[in-house]
C-alpha cells in the first residue's frame, strides 16, 4: 500500500524515528541546560562562597605560622612551593567559576592575593590554585588550595549531570508519544462517524506510520461506503426512469383499450389501468428512495489518490492514462469534480494524443491538478477565459477549446479557482485545475 511514494507499514518508519530521536535529544539538551542554569543560579553562590572560605582560612593560617618564629613548621598537608616555573605562569587562564571566587575574595574578605590555575602534573586529580603568599618571610612562596570543596563535590555533580540528560530523555520520548501517538489518536476517536448515512467524512491521516496505517485503511472503506451510497442512488434514479417510460406509454394504451372496450373485456382493462397505476407509485416511490440517499451538501471530504485511481480504472487500458497523485484529503464538489477530469480526460483522447499524465499536489493552501498529452498542443500559455458556451463548429477550428473545458473552467470558478491551459512538458496540452480555498470550502484537513 502506497502513500505519498512511501511504502506504509505497522511499524514505525524512519520519520518516526527521526522525531523520536530529535525529540530525544531536544529534551536532553534543553535538561542539560536547565541544570547548568540552575547550577549557575542556585548552587554556584553556596560553592563559591565555601571557596573562599576554604582559601582564606589556608592563606591567614600559613600566613600566621610564617609570623610565629625562625623555624616554622606548616600543619600536616599544607602544600607549598618557592616559586613557579614559566610553564606554570602560563597556566593561568580562569574560568566565570575562579573569576568568582577571586572577586569575592577581595570584596568580602579583603583578601587580594596573585592566584593561578594549577597546571599538569595536577597536585590533585580535581586541578587547584597557586595561591602568593604575602609575608615578609615568605619570599616567593606558593601555597597550593585544591578545588575540591567537600566530600560530596568528587561525586554529586557527574551524577546529576547523567540523571539531567536521562531525564530530558524520557521527556522528550513523553512529548513524542503525546504529539504522535496520544493526539492523532484522540483526533481519530473523535472524528469516526458515529451514523451509517453517507457522505462520511475522512479521518486525519496524522501521527506515526501504524497510526496513519490505520486510519488510511478506515478513509478507504468510508471512501468505499461513500461511493456505494451514490451507485445506489444512479441505480434506482436509473430504473426509475426506465421504468417511467414503458409505463407512460402502457397507461395511454390501457386508457385507449378500455374506451374501445365493453362488458366484461372493458372491466379487466379496468383493473389492468388500476395496476399500471399503482406501478407508477411504485415507481415514484424509488425515485424518492433514489432521492434520499443525495446530501444537501456540496462539499465532500475525499482521498484524492484513490479517487483518481478509480477514475483512471474506468477507463480502457488503450487510453494509457498514468497517474502521479500524492495522498492528500481534500475537501471539494466530488462530482463536479469528476465531471470535470472525465472533460479532461475525454477532450484529451478526441483532440490530444496518448499516453496521458494526471498529477496532483499542493502549494500552500492550493491545489493543483494537470493532465498533461502528447497532442499538438497550443502555440503559447493561454488562461482560459470564455463569458459563454462555444458554439458546436467553433470546436474544430479551436482545438482543446470546447463545450467541456467550458465547463471545467466553470466548475474551477465555482470552487474559487480557475482553468490554465499551457504547454505540456512533452509538447502537448497541459490543462490545469488551480483551486483555491474560500469562506464556504477550507479545501484542505487541518495538519
Amino acid at each position: 500500500m502506497k502513500s505519498d511514494g512511501m511504502s506504509l507499514t505497522p511499524r514505525l518508519g524512519a520519520p518516526d524515528w527521526t522525531r523520536l530521536l530529535l525529540a530525544s535529544l531536544m529534551g536532553a539538551t534543553l535538561s542539560f541546560l536547565l541544570l547548568l542554569l540552575l547550577l549557575r543560579t542556585v548552587l554556584e553562590p553556596p560553592l563559591v562562597e565555601e571557596s573562599v572560605l576554604r582559601i582564606t582560612r589556608s592563606v591567614r593560617l600559613v600566613e600566621g605560622v610564617l609570623g610565629c618564629g625562625l623555624s616554622p613548621k606548616l600543619p600536616p598537608g599544607v602544600i607549598t612551593r618557592q616559586g613557579l616555573s614559566p610553564e606554570d605562569a602560563a597556566g593561568s587562564g580562569f574560568t566565570p567559576f575562579d573569576a568568582e571566587v577571586m572577586k569575592s575574595l577581595k570584596d568580602s574578605q579583603g583578601l587580594d592575593r596573585e592566584i593561578r590555575r594549577d597546571v599538569p602534573p595536577l597536585q590533585d586529580p580535581w586541578g587547584g590554585y597557586w595561591i602568593h603568599l604575602q609575608h615578609p618571610r615568605a619570599g616567593k612562596l606558593w601555597l597550593y588550595q585544591p578545588e575540591r570543596l567537600t566530600s560530596m563535590t568528587v561525586w554529586y555533580l557527574p551524577i546529576l549531570r547523567s540523571a539531567s540528560i536521562v531525564l530530558g530523555l524520557l521527556v522528550g520520548t513523553a512529548v513524542f508519544v503525546r504529539t504522535q501517538v496520544e493526539q492523532p489518536f484522540r483526533r481519530v476517536v473523535a472524528a469516526i462517524p458515529d451514523t451509517a448515512i453517507p457522505p462520511l467524512d475522512l479521518l486525519p491521516e496524522r501521527g506515526i506510520a501504524p497510526l496513519r496505517l490505520l486510519t488510511l485503511r478506515i478513509n478507504r472503506l468510508l471512501e468505499r461506503i461513500n461511493a456505494g451510497s451514490t451507485e445506489r442512488r444512479l441505480l434506482l434514479r436509473g430504473l426509475a426512469h426506465d421504468l417511467g417510460a414503458p409505463q407512460t406509454r402502457l397507461l395511454l394504451q390501457a386508457e385507449d383499450l378500455q374506451h374501445q372496450l365493453d362488458g366484461h373485456p372493458r372491466v379487466l382493462a379496468t383493473e389492468m389501468l388500476e395496476d399500471l397505476r399503482r406501478l407508477v407509485q411504485v415507481t415514484d416511490q424509488l425515485a424518492i428512495l433514489a432521492d434520499s440517499f443525495k446530501t444537501e451538501a456540496v462539499y465532500e471530504m475525499v482521498a484524492l489518490d484513490d479517487f483518481c485511481g478509480r477514475l483512471a480504472a474506468s477507463y480502457p487500458r488503450s487510453v494509457a492514462l498514468a497517474l502521479k497523485v500524492p495522498r492528500l484529503l481534500v475537501r471539494l464538489n466530488v462530482s463536479g469534480l469528476e465531471r470535470s477530469l472525465c472533460n479532461l480526460i475525454d477532450n484529451a483522447i478526441e483532440y490530444g494524443a496518448p499516453p496521458l499524465l494526471l498529477t496532483a499536489g499542493r502549494q500552500g493552501q492550493r491545489l493543483w491538478i494537470r493532465l498533461d498529452d502528447h497532442g499538438q498542443g497550443l502555440p503559447s500559455p493561454t488562461l482560459l477565459t470564455m463569458p459563454s458556451p462555444p458554439r458546436a463548429n467553433d470546436r474544430h477550428r479551436h482545438r482543446h477549446q470546447g463545450i467541456g473545458l467550458f465547463l471545467v473552467d466553470r466548475y474551477c470558478r465555482s470552487q474559487g479557482g480557475r482553468l490554465l491551459l499551457g504547454q505540456s512538458p512533452a509538447g502537448g496540452l497541459r490543462a490545469e485545475l488551480l483551486l483555491e480555498p474560500t469562506q464556504e470550502n477550507s479545501l484542505f484537513l487541518n495538519r
